[in-house]
């Protein structure tokens, strides 16, 4: 081995997406005799390429022998996407990953590395808007991603994490339009309506608020359920949870804009730090105090600064990243 190709080292880009291909066909069992000897002398032919062959291990040893750590890009189903679009996604994850290093996995606890090479994708803070193919409308809120898969005969979103919104729009071929999550999927019956994924360590969620028609909410393991406008649930893998009402405004965000109507501080805060970077802290002194308003997003610092002139609290800076809400 070189001794250039210590995990500190900086990984080249193109030898990064080489070690990549080739990571890929041998855990994948596609390299014979022949080809075990071209990746050989691919890794004996420059430092960097062994550097690059080194960091490709290490990201195996820490997420697992791969295709494992890839199998959401290089075996999702729910997508109905061609496998050769499939194994691109994949590839260029890894990449990402090997030109990372250690230093940058720890991006994985704000933004999932599947969420890499989504389609689109939004970074916290950030509200985007786009025309889909059909003329529907789709809104992707802050740290979130999806994949978009129109075919011949479905019209597929996946979200990958984080939430949007979507307005359908008639299509000529009346081709079903669907959005999947991990639990499972949402089939739009003409409507405006928001997903939302919620993930944690040991469960994945998904939220739906119908705000126009009506959708058809199918866990993976579970019986399909009706939701009509104005009401909202949430489902894991078996089972869908009972229609609640939908609160006004609950779509606000699409617009920029956070409403409150007598709602706790302590929710005011959660939703605020959705959109910006490192933690807000309420603390439980404070938790109940009743806020009513509507807020921009776009600047939560101005947010944060309106709360304290109205309420008897206090907002403390630790850093940058770091920020408590305090009795006054």
């Amino acid at each position: 081995m070189h001794p250039a190709a210590g995990m500190s080292t900086t990984v080249d880009t193109r030898a990064a997406q080489e070690a990549a291909h080739w990571m890929m066909r041998m855990q994948g069992g596609e390299l014979d005799d022949e080809a075990r000897q071209g990746l050989a002398r691919w890794r004996a032919r420059h430092p960097r390429n062994e550097a690059a062959w080194q960091r490709a291990e290490q990201v195996c040893r820490t997420f697992g022998m791969l295709p494992a750590p890839l199998a959401a890009t290089l075996s999702m189903p729910v997508l109905d996407r061609p496998a050769g679009a499939q194994r691109r996604a994949a590839l260029k994850t890894l990449a990402v990953l090997i030109v990372a290093g250690p230093a940058g996995w720890a991006m994985l606890r704000v933004a999932p590395w599947q969420q890499w090479s989504a389609d689109v994708r939004t970074a916290t803070g950030e509200i985007r808007h786009l025309a889909l193919a059909d003329g529907s409308e789709l809104s992707l809120n802050t740290a979130s991603a999806a994949d978009i898969a129109y075919g011949d005969a479905l019209r597929l979103l996946y979200l990958r994490g984080g939430e949007l919104h979507v307005a359908t729009s008639a299509d000529a071929r009346q081709r079903p339009f669907i959005v999947r999550t991990s639990n499972g999927s949402i089939r739009a019956l003409g409507t405006r309506f928001t997903v939302r994924q919620e993930d944690s360590l040991l469960d994945a969620r998904t939220h739906v608020a119908v705000a126009q028609g009506a959708v058809e909410v199918r866990p993976a393991g579970g019986r399909p359920v009706i939701l009509q406008a104005g009401w909202q649930a949430s489902f894991d893998g078996k089972a869908a949870s009972a229609p609640q009402p939908l609160p006004p405004h609950a779509d606000a965000w699409t617009r920029g804009l956070l409403y409150a109507d007598d709602t706790p501080l302590a929710q005011v805060l959660a939703q605020l730090a959705r959109y910006r970077h490192g933690v807000v802290r309420c603390d439980p002194a404070v938790a109940r105090l009743r806020v009513s308003g509507v807020y921009r997003l776009h600047d939560t610092d101005q947010l944060l600064s309106l709360l304290q002139a109205s309420l008897p609290i206090r907002v403390r800076r630790h850093s940058r990243f770091w920020i408590s809400v305090e009795p006054a």
